[in-house]
């Protein structure tokens, strides 16, 4: 599928039933694939409110415009994700396979190629490494 000429709500349908929120520890849920998605594929569109300042569980999209999607908001980082975030126009975001994923795998991506800063920086569970935006 071209992901560059297509309408973002005829994208968001063909996304919906692709993943879902579960638990992974004591207070930490995550996004899953609950199908096997192939690498390039579209995984889901992020629409939302935007804000100014970028919030715990925003993605940024464009200079000072960070977007809070439910799903998301439950993507959680690595260094080496299975997902990438696309911009598109500023407006909405969509989320590609950058490789395979499994049915019952979590979805990530790397936090540190859009966040300029992050409201709460962290050392990420991946290398030890800090993370806190590229802007920093």
């Amino acid at each position: 599928m071209n992901l560059e000429y297509i309408n973002p709500e005829s994208l968001a349908k063909k996304s919906m039933s692709k993943t879902e929120v579960k638990d992974i520890k004591e207070n930490a849920k995550g996004l899953f694939a609950k199908q096997n998605i192939k690498k390039g594929s579209l995984i889901t569109v992020l629409k939302g409110k935007t804000f100014s300042k970028p919030t715990r569980t925003s993605i940024q999209i464009e200079d000072k415009q960070h977007i809070e999607d439910l799903e998301g908001g439950y993507m959680n980082h690595h260094c080496d994700p299975n997902a990438e975030i696309i911009i598109k126009n500023g407006v909405y975001a969509l989320v590609s396979a950058k490789r395979y994923v499994a049915d019952g795998e979590e979805i990530t991506f790397d936090y540190e190629t859009t966040e300029s800063e992050l409201s709460h920086p962290f050392e990420c569970d991946c290398h030890g490494k800090f993370i806190k935006g590229r802007g920093r």
